[in-house]
């Protein structure tokens, strides 16, 4: 940490860039897990279409 703040305004777009790359794969998971959920499970089940909303809400 203290590296990133003697390197000034490249340790803090590092940063920046670290914690996109976080929710791009947060967001890929999500994506996933959707998918997974759409082709694996019956979509008229209504547990499945709660995870489904779910999902799509707080992704």
């Amino acid at each position: 940490e203290q590296a990133s703040r003697d390197s000034g305004g490249g340790g803090a777009a590092m940063a920046a860039l670290h914690q996109c790359e976080l929710i791009q794969n947060m967001i890929e998971i999500s994506i996933s897990s959707l998918q997974g959920l759409r082709t694996k499970c019956a979509a008229s089940n209504d547990l499945t279409q709660q995870e489904i909303r779910t999902l799509e809400v707080t992704g």
